[in-house]
């Protein structure tokens, strides 16, 4: 069972290999430029493009590559790093790119950026921040944002300290879908969400390969850190913080090494009164639903169809909506005790009618999750302002899967204040 404080590895960063299939402010004005630091424009804000250097070359960075690609004019790669030096000359290549490190801090001294992305294992994500961050970088870092909440509090610390952007890539904030839910929430079409409930359900243990970091408990592996965490946070988002947790953790495939886990059943009690389950399984090679989540107001209801969309960041397929507001004279739940009622031909016709959300960006510049959060980065970096995924609002998120840890090691429910 796995505590919820990890060891960090002693050994060196390497990068992530899988990823296809699962998936602040800056005020500094008028500073001096010198090697491997940030140039600003007077008044504390950055000349277009943003200038990145990506740093570890594995299955998710390629997943960042179109928002360079489509979109140089807001934000050009300039340099790629990864301890394998022709792993980072293949991705240099694909990206049409010529500055090629092995040694990240190297880049960081050396490279003509302004920010980096990085896309490298869970365990090393707090160590690259940091020190990104005393280089004077911006940052965009994979989820999750750390491997313990020590960690955590400590990128957001050193990124304040330094006046630099910290953003987390919970990627599930930029789909289109999602911006589009919580406007109907913020609009209060479902009334009051009074639960909420979380799936992920996959063969992890399946896809990746035996001895994959991300099976492993020291590297920051398991289904928490790696699934979990997205889908957890985007419910988060979308209703509030988090209160209290329950949870049972298991590890029961063997190909699981150091405490990294493939079972979790968690319940949840938010801040404003709602409740909540979550059921995440990385051990189940047939089922009818990957990834999912439903939301229960007390007028009205949503949830994601089972089926996946052509992957473009987004876990779940389409949200379905029954609310006072779609109804029609023929889909509007029917009151039996009625005697002028329409005829019941079904249990929707009793439970509401579902209809698909409207299909379109909702503001976003792409239908692509990773493209919309690198954007919104390089927004964020270059005019001053702070997230929608910043360090400060994503520790909530990481302390709801640290509190489903403690309580499975603990057998008691976890106050995610105290943590």
């Amino acid at each position: 069972m796995r505590l919820s404080t990890r060891a960090r590895r002693d050994c060196v960063w390497k990068s992530s290999r899988f990823y296809g299939i699962m998936f602040r402010a800056f005020h500094l004005s008028g500073r001096t430029h010198v090697p491997g630091r940030t140039t600003m424009t007077k008044g504390g804000t950055m000349s277009k493009p943003l200038k990145v250097g990506l740093i570890g070359t594995g299955g998710i960075s390629r997943q960042h590559l179109p928002a360079y690609e489509q979109f140089p004019e807001q934000v050009k790669l300039k340099a790629v790093c990864d301890i394998f030096e022709e792993a980072a000359k293949e991705r240099a290549k694909q990206a049409n790119v010529s500055d090629i490190y092995v040694d990240y801090k190297k880049m960081l001294s050396e490279a003509d950026i302004d920010a980096v992305d990085i896309c490298t294992n869970h365990d090393t994500h707090a160590e690259m921040t940091i020190a990104a961050a005393e280089a004077g970088k911006h940052v965009l870092v994979e989820k999750p944002m750390g491997n313990d909440i020590q960690e955590c509090h400590d990128m957001i610390a050193a990124t304040d300290k330094a006046g630099v952007t910290l953003m987390i890539a919970n990627l599930l904030r930029f789909s289109p879908a999602a911006k589009a839910v919580k406007q109907l929430l913020d609009d209060g079409e479902l009334g009051t969400i009074r639960a909420a409930r979380i799936d992920t359900v996959l063969h992890g243990v399946g896809i990746l390969r035996e001895g994959h970091w991300m099976l492993d408990g020291n590297a920051g592996g398991g289904v928490g850190m790696t699934n979990t965490i997205h889908e957890t946070d985007l419910v988060r988002y979308l209703i509030g913080d988090v209160k209290t947790v329950t949870g049972v953790v298991k590890s029961v495939s063997p190909q699981m090494k150091n405490g990294a886990e493939d079972m979790i059943c968690a319940t949840l009690e938010f801040e404003n009164g709602a409740i909540g389950t979550v059921l995440c399984l990385w051990c189940a090679p047939r089922s009818p639903v990957s990834q999912g989540y439903m939301l229960f107001g007390d007028e009205g209801s949503l949830y994601t169809l089972p089926q996946r969309p052509i992957y473009q960041g987004d876990h779940f397929g389409p949200v379905v909506v029954s609310s006072p507001k779609r109804d029609t004279a023929e889909t509007a739940p029917v009151n039996r005790r009625d005697p002028e009622a329409r005829e019941v031909k079904g249990m929707e016709d009793i439970m509401g009618h579902f209809a698909p959300l409207e299909s379109g960006n909702h503001g976003l510049p792409t239908d692509n999750c990773f493209t919309n959060e690198i954007l919104h980065f390089a927004e964020c970096c270059q005019e001053g302002k702070e997230p929608i995924s910043s360090g400060k609002a994503i520790i909530g998120s990481m302390k709801l899967i640290f509190g489903i840890f403690e309580s499975a090691r603990t057998g008691k429910a976890v106050e995610l204040a105290s943590l």
